[in-house]
């Protein structure tokens, strides 16, 4: 069962009653036990007064014994212990009131000395027993019905107490900063639930409007920079096409275009990683042609630097959901493996919802394995030459902005990786959500 705050409320409200209902039930008990008791030694007693009067006025022949007194009486007159007919459990007996039984009978009796000798007095006080049993079953099934009629009771108060605030609760655990929010709770009371409902709300808002402001300056720097940055990369490539750039010349123009690529798409990340999530499902598209064209547009890194790309996810292969997202994913989990695997061989397969990148690299060592997909950490490879010196990650942002993306569409990814035997290398997981294949 759920421990929510309802369910703790009407626990204890129904251990309050069957504690509280069980003490008064034992106590009644206890008090009806003891009434019955002192009512049969009462009735001994004046059994006894009764007798010996009669006796002294010659109404009861003592010779006819035992002497029955009434349907659940009997006495003995006599020397102690005399008489036959007398049960063996009151030959022993001393002086002054007993309880006892005898088979299944409670007995109750007095023995005392008297002006007509000794004298012996026995009621049977089985009806009274079973009434007090009887008594102790109805408290008992009463207690059963209290603690149901309790529990029911407590449900329906925990809700009217709770409730509240587990509509906040509610509205906490389904808000998303991620996705265009609906209109927010009023707060209707000035209790507990309505100040923290309130403050919901401002904190709400601080936040949506931390988010809006962050996606305004998103898109307001992509916007501002696009422009600038494609004007620069024409110009280099219309300078590096000049006859008289040297060869030296024309490697700087690379590396300029190259790094002005990489701002490029740095800014894009941003972009996306900031936008909101579609809350509409996302058209589908052709996945195993996304992965040829981020394999031709890392092609040259990736031959330069000797990492050979292969994909078994053929064209036609339709994968519903949202593109430039896996577009950025893919992008850098490629590149990683281009700075940091090669040379080595990386392969790309699917299976159903699951995406396998894998590469027969160096490996990650696995004090680093887990920190890999934190921003700005700087890890270790292993290389075949055992030089682990070399740093994997020279910003530590590519893979850290990998997760984000995936998050924020609701995919998983995952890496595990292996620095010797036959599963040497790295293999990243993506697995995408049920309704994108």
């Amino acid at each position: 069962m759920t421990n929510t705050l309802t369910w703790r409320v009407t626990w204890a409200m129904t251990a309050t009653v069957a504690l509280f209902v069980g003490l008064m039930a034992v106590l009644a008990l206890s008090i009806l036990s003891k009434q019955e008791d002192e009512l049969a030694d009462q009735l001994v007693q004046i059994e006894m007064r009764r007798l010996i009067d009669r006796i002294e006025h010659g109404e009861i022949d003592t010779l006819q014994q035992p002497i029955e007194i009434g349907p659940r009486t009997q006495a003995w007159v006599g020397t102690k212990g005399a008489g036959a007919s007398m049960p063996a459990e009151l030959r022993d007996l001393s002086g002054g009131p007993h309880e006892f039984e005898s088979g299944e009978r409670v007995l109750h009796a007095i023995i005392a000395e008297s002006s007509v000798g000794h004298l012996t007095v026995v009621v049977d006080a089985t009806q009274n027993e079973k009434r007090v049993r009887q008594f102790g079953l109805i408290m008992l099934v009463l207690w059963c019905l209290c603690v149901a009629a309790g529990y029911w009771l407590a449900r329906f108060t925990a809700g009217i107490v709770v409730g509240r605030m587990h509509a906040v609760t509610q509205r906490i655990a389904e808000w998303d900063p991620d996705t265009v929010q609906s209109s927010q709770l009023r707060a209707t009371s000035s209790d507990e639930a309505g100040r923290l409902l309130e403050a919901f709300n401002r904190m709400q808002d601080r936040v949506d409007r931390s988010i809006a402001r962050e996606r305004e300056f998103a898109g307001n720097l992509s916007h501002e920079v696009r422009t600038p940055l494609a004007a620069l990369r024409t110009d280099i490539e219309m300078a590096s096409l000049d006859e008289h750039v040297s060869p030296e010349q024309h490697l700087r123009f690379s590396r300029m275009a190259k790094a002005i690529d990489e701002v490029g798409a740095t800014i894009s990340a941003a972009r996306a990683i900031s936008r909101p999530r579609a809350t509409s499902k996302p058209p589908a598209f052709d996945l195993g042609e996304l992965i040829d064209d981020v394999r031709t547009t890392l092609g040259a890194r990736a031959e330069a630097a000797g990492l050979r790309m292969s994909s078994a996810v053929p064209r036609g292969h339709l994968l519903r959901a949202d593109r430039y997202a896996l577009l950025i994913v893919l992008r850098n989990v490629i590149g990683n493996a281009i700075d940091h695997a090669a040379p080595a061989a990386l392969h790309i397969r699917l299976d159903g919802q699951h995406l396998l990148i894998a590469d027969d690299g160096p490996g990650i060592d696995k004090a680093d394995l887990p920190f890999v997909f934190e921003r700005y950490h700087h890890g270790r490879r292993v290389d075949q030459a055992g030089d682990d010196d070399a740093l994997v990650s020279e910003h530590g942002l590519g893979l850290a902005i990998a997760r984000r993306v995936c998050e924020q569409q609701g995919w998983l990814i995952s890496v595990a990786s292996e620095t010797s035997g036959e599963q040497r290398g790295t293999r990243f997981h993506i697995v995408f959500d049920e309704n994108s294949t």
